[in-house]
Formats: structure tokens, C-alpha cells, sequence
């Protein structure tokens, strides 16, 4: 694929992001006027077992990739951290009044989102410190680290 068919290809799948992203506060809206408050759901354990089981089955594999000292131990935290965040805003507001809602917000404000904040903070730096020394391994002049500034490179320069 050229180097122009990539660009393309990129914003093409910007802009279809950009699309589904605003046809969601859509969905949000609707969905605001249209759910009961309360809903009895078929399978809530199963859900709820299989929620917390691809979560821990993350956690082990950033766990791994940690330990290995890999690369895949950046999405995998980025992963769990957002697993954890999920946990804590469902395990809230799906809570019953007093002590499980005391319990849930409890957990969720000292254990789940600390825990998700370092898990992103380990993925931000992690990232940073690769672009760093991929530059300095190329010899190239290290200007930013930012991640908003830091352009994706998808390619290798003989591919160029």
C-alpha cells in the first residue's frame, strides 16, 4: 500500500469514528427518554461472571507482558485500566440503596480508580519512553514527547 493510500485510508477511518461518534449522543438522547428506571435482566450473573472473567483474564495478561517486560503491556494496562472503570460506574449505579451502594462507591473511589489511573499513567509513560527511544535508536533529534504532538509512524523508513 502507497504512502498516500495509508493517509487516505487513516482519515477515512477518522471520519467514520468522527460519524459514529455523533450518531451516539443520538442513540444517548433517545435512550434517555426511552429506559425504565429499574429493569429486570435475564442472565444478570452470567453478565456479570463474564464481565469480571475477561477482566481478570486481561489483568493476567498484562500481568505476563509486565513480567516478560513487553510491549503488549502497554494496551493491556490501557485495557484494564478501562475494564476497571466500567466495573466501578456499573457496580454504582447498579447498586441498591445503603450498604451496597456505600460498599460499591467505596471500592470504586479508593480501589477501582486509583488502580485505573496508574494503569494509564504506566501506559502514558511507557509509550513515552518508547517514542524516545525509538528516536535516539535512529538517530533522530528527540524534539517532543507528546502524545498529541507525536505523529503515528505505521511504516519503517525503507517502506517509505
Amino acid at each position: 500500500m502507497s504512502k498516500i493510500a495509508r493517509v487516505k485510508s487513516h482519515q477515512l477511518q477518522s471520519v467514520l469514528l468522527v460519524i459514529a461518534s455523533l450518531s451516539l449522543f443520538g442513540w444517548i438522547f433517545y435512550l434517555l427518554s426511552a429506559l425504565p428506571d429499574s429493569y429486570h435482566a435475564a442472565h444478570w450473573n452470567l453478565a456479570w461472571v463474564g464481565y469480571d472473567f475477561g477482566m481478570s483474564i486481561t489483568w493476567l495478561g498484562t500481568s505476563w507482558a509486565l513480567w516478560k517486560r513487553r510491549q503488549a503491556a502497554i494496551p493491556g494496562a490501557m485495557i484494564s485500566a478501562t475494564f476497571l472503570i466500567v466495573d466501578a460506574w456499573f457496580d454504582v449505579v447498579t447498586s441498591n440503596p445503603g450498604w451496597d451502594f456505600r460498599l460499591a462507591l467505596t471500592l470504586a473511589i479508593f480501589l477501582e480508580l486509583p488502580a485505573a489511573f496508574l494503569l494509564f499513567r504506566f501506559s502514558r509513560n511507557a509509550v513515552r519512553r518508547s517514542i524516545q527511544n525509538a528516536q535516539a535508536q535512529a538517530g533522530i533529534e528527540v524534539v517532543s514527547i507528546s502524545l498529541w504532538r507525536t505523529p503515528l509512524m505505521f511504516t519503517s523508513p525503507t517502506e517509505d
